[in-house]
């Protein structure tokens, strides 16, 4: 089983399309851990502010067979294949780690590049795995934060969310999977 960490964020009805989007990719992982949520602005666009947090999940997908299913859960959530890189989203799904893969594993960059740029990927991350360390640089990722320490990012709850956290971890326990 791969451990795997994934950047979840959103900035339209962002509450209810990330719970809603947590709760879809549990039909095909196991949820492992949720971090804190934190809002932070839209970067490269005017627009409303953004929630994020990060997921740890397990599977046995691929890196490919994996991003496929994220995808498709965008899609599910009205992201269309040709959506402008900078412009809101209901939903946003992104591979941070997998494992301790680096480079270019099935088209995707491993670790992501995110997790160096910006602190609404890197707190939420710390959040859960304070000791990691970068399989691309052999640093902890903690010393990536001084860099994005000054970047605005406030702690924010999302209730729903906490109230499906115990139901979402509980009936993963067993593991299974169908990706």
């Amino acid at each position: 089983m791969a451990r795997v960490f994934l950047g979840v964020g959103a900035n339209l009805n962002p509450e209810q399309n990330i719970v809603n989007g947590i709760r879809r990719l549990a039909d095909d992982v196991a949820i492992a851990s949720i971090s804190p949520a934190y809002l932070s602005p839209a970067v490269g666009f005017d627009g409303p502010d953004f929630i994020n947090l990060v997921v740890q999940i397990t599977t046995d997908a691929s890196v490919a067979e994996l991003n496929q299913l994220l995808k498709l859960i965008e899609t599910e959530f009205g992201r269309t294949p040709d959506a402008v890189k900078y412009s809101s989203r209901a939903l946003d799904i992104d591979i941070l780690l997998y494992d301790d893969l680096s480079g270019d594993i099935d088209g995707i960059q491993l670790p992501r590049t995110d997790v160096q740029r910006f602190a609404f990927v890197l707190r939420p991350l710390l959040d859960l795995w304070p000791d990691a360390e970068c399989p691309a640089t052999g640093q902890t990722l903690r010393e990536f934060w001084p860099a994005v320490a000054d970047q605005p990012l406030k702690e924010t709850e999302i209730s729903a969310l906490e109230a499906l956290k115990p139901v979402l971890l509980s009936s993963t326990v067993a593991g299974v999977q169908r990706v």
